[in-house]
């Protein structure tokens, strides 16, 4: 089927143009809303951040896509151990990303989903011709259905540890973007821009080695009442995955339950999307705590502050409360501003919000079309917290206490003969 049918390119721009509109930008003042009760209670930013062995001992990992004259890729991926990122003095210069993956080639296309599977970084499905600007009307597209993986353990690591393979199993049906995420042991992955025949959404099981289709989300449904719009929203935790979109209210999918449907969640954020953009963060209480409540960190675009809310997991009364809005830490002066954010959770209540790359003022950088090798700078605003969960239920504004760490300034270099800002396509903690 022709991707045409399902893409009215007049009226809508692609996703990928969508999202660069709207970038994190420095913030010089205070949000004009009124400051939270909670925020009296945060603490003396300190100078480091603890991490236990455990915790030292994992790596930050940022996957790129490389763009080349000529229209061809390559997927890199980048690393920098926990400790030299976040227990180096505040003072010291050139955190250096080191390239651990690479893979380059006229085959590869662009417009991937990464994600975690295990201990190995997957690249999934996208199209070529690879431009740094998607366009859907072209005569030529080729839609893509591999996926290929980096293995980040060395234990099991091939002789060349710098390979990214081609995994065996390709998806149903070709994917722009997709989200893919670990579920369960199992690999999902969810398309919200359909540009081919269904499924938009599917699921690779390990133990039978090949794809399988899962029900079409309500936002795909042909002639549904939900119109697709906007930005994806989601957050994954348990066997739960919650997905809405502008014009489309939460629906969540739960991998475990044996109907294998869709379910409109009309107790959650009043039966309208979710007020975030992108992946939410969403991680366990403290012991002790009501199992069925979590606590998740969001952002939107336009506003430097990260969101907070409490979700409860009770079934068929799923819900989120809002704690507040922390204030980010300012950028340093020379940046304008930081393009697309990710949450990584270090472990315990540790977590970190990483910008990888960090632009310029207009002009101050090289011109758009100039190929070489580009000094590309990102960032890591790690933070730590606190819940009294004597709180949770009688207390919710006031149960949290939340601490930002120095913002840490890391830098890499492309690859040679690659044009300026690579695209980011995911962060990871392993």
């Amino acid at each position: 089927m022709s991707p045409k049918k399902w893409l009215n390119l007049a009226n809508r721009s692609s996703d990928r143009e969508d999202e660069r509109r709207h970038r994190l930008r420095r913030c010089r003042e205070p949000p004009h809303h009124k400051a939270d009760k909670h925020r009296k209670s945060k603490k003396k930013r300190s100078e480091k951040l603890k991490l236990n062995e455990e915790e030292a001992n994992k790596s930050l990992y940022i996957c790129h896509i490389e763009h080349h004259p000529g229209r061809w890729v390559a997927y890199v991926v980048r690393a920098i151990n926990l400790s030299d990122l976040l227990l180096s003095s505040e003072d010291d210069d050139g955190l250096q990303l080191r390239q651990v993956g690479y893979k380059a080639g006229d085959e590869l296309p662009g417009s991937v989903g990464c994600g975690v599977w295990g201990s190995r970084i997957v690249f999934a499905a996208g199209m070529k011709p690879c431009g740094r600007m998607p366009s859907f009307d072209r005569p030529d597209i080729v839609w893509h259905r591999d996926v290929y993986a980096f293995e980040t353990d060395p234990n099991k690591q091939p002789r060349d540890n710098s390979r990214i393979t081609k995994m065996g199993g390709t998806l149903v049906e070709a994917k722009y973007l997709p989200r893919m995420e670990e579920v369960g042991g199992k690999l999902y992955a969810l398309s919200y821009r359909l540009v081919a025949d269904p499924p938009s959404f599917e699921v690779f099981d390990p133990k039978v080695g090949t794809w399988a289709p899962l029900p079409q989300p309500p936002f795909f449904k042909h002639l549904g009442q939900y119109n697709r719009g906007g930005f994806l929203s989601y957050a994954v935790t348990g066997t739960k995955m919650f997905v809405s979109q502008a014009r489309c209210p939460v629906f969540c999918f739960d991998v475990a339950h044996p109907d294998r449907e869709w379910r409109l969640v009309s107790s959650m954020c009043q039966r309208g999307p979710f007020p975030f953009v992108n992946k939410a963060l969403v991680l366990d209480l403290p012991a002790g705590a009501d199992d069925k409540k979590k606590i998740m960190f969001a952002y939107s675009f336009g506003r430097w502050y990260l969101g907070v809310y409490l979700m409860s997991l009770e079934e068929n009364q799923e819900s989120i409360t809002r704690i507040g809005d922390f204030q980010l830490p300012r950028l340093p002066q020379e940046y304008e501003f930081a393009q697309r954010c990710y949450f990584v959770h270090i472990g315990g209540q540790k977590a970190c919000i990483v910008a990888p790359e960090l632009v310029r003022p207009y002009k101050q950088g090289p011109d758009i079309n100039e190929a070489g090798t580009h000094r590309t700078q990102g960032v890591a605003i790690p933070f730590q917290f606190e819940v009294d969960i004597t709180k949770v239920d009688k207390d919710e504004k006031n149960c949290l206490t939340l601490q930002f760490m120095p913002t840490r300034i890391f830098e890499f270099y492309t690859n040679p003969s690659t044009f300026p800002d690579p695209e980011a396509e995911g962060c990871f903690v392993l």
